[in-house]
């Protein structure tokens, strides 16, 4: 259970990393390179992150920026 919970804050940790990265790098349009990277994670190796990965990322942003 332990092991389940760090994880998780890992996980946690690196979607908000990303997501503040990527707000960072390219502002208003974070949002769209998100999605772009969820779409190409199954051909792209990018430092090992999913689609799903990336799908968390969109949502973080969208929760940041006050998107619907």
């Amino acid at each position: 259970m332990l092991n389940w919970l760090r994880r998780r804050a890992a996980s946690r940790a690196l979607i908000e990393s990303d997501a503040r990265d990527l707000i960072e790098r390219y502002g208003a349009n974070a949002y769209g390179e998100a999605r772009l990277r969820q779409h190409e994670a199954p051909q792209v190796v990018d430092a090992n992150r999913s689609a799903g990965h990336w799908e968390h990322v969109k949502d973080e942003i969208r929760r940041i920026q006050g998107r619907r």
